[in-house]
């Protein structure tokens, strides 16, 4: 009996196995963004059933969040502090969310990801795929509107640009406006993007 044959099927799940899978996730989201990698893909890459990514993951923007955010990002969370206390100040909490996970962010190594050449632009297109798939297009979803992918990537567009132009650029006044104003500012247009009737 041959006794070094590989078992029928996938690796099954041990101690290190959630670790193969956060590590495997990293390196293909690094790599190929957000929406490029799914789940089955990790799993494939990982050599592991497809079910155990399912298993030790809620989801894939909770895989992400923990692979490459050290998991202190919480999507359904942010989601729901968003949408928490009424449609009008959407925007406004948006805004706030995201400068305070940006400043993080840039504070943490984000700005010289963003220096240091192509492939790191790859890697941030994964985290702003991840911020308007995960976080944006829900709350637009929230709120009944068909187009909710396109306003979602909008919105995260928004925040992109004002991230590049602050933190990257240092373009003054900007970079050196306080943060309550650039909340008031960003705010409106996320709130056209995400609550508003039209785009239009």
């Amino acid at each position: 009996m041959e006794t070094g044959a590989r078992p029928r099927g996938r690796r099954p799940g041990n101690d290190d196995t959630r670790g193969t899978i956060r590590d495997t996730a990293r390196r293909l989201f690094l790599a190929d963004g957000y929406d490029r990698v799914s789940l089955r893909a990790i799993a494939r890459e990982a050599d592991v059933d497809p079910a155990l990514v399912h298993h030790y993951f809620d989801s894939k923007g909770a895989l992400f969040s923990e692979a490459l955010l050290d998991g202190s990002y919480v999507p359904a969370d942010i989601v729901a502090d968003i949408l928490a206390g009424g449609p009008d100040e959407v925007g406004t909490r948006a805004a706030r969310s995201f400068l305070a996970r940006s400043d993080e962010m840039a504070a943490r190594g984000y700005l010289d990801l963003m220096k240091a050449g192509e492939q790191r632009f790859v890697e941030l297109r994964g985290m702003n795929e991840f911020t308007a798939r995960e976080i944006y297009q829900p709350i637009a979803e929230h709120f009944g509107h068909a187009d909710a992918a396109l306003r979602g990537q909008l919105a995260a567009s928004a925040g992109a640009g004002m991230f590049l132009a602050r933190t990257v650029l240092g373009m003054r006044p900007l970079s050196t406006t306080a943060v309550r104003t650039l909340v008031a500012a960003l705010g409106v247009t996320l709130q056209q993007y995400l609550v508003g009737s039209r785009l239009h």
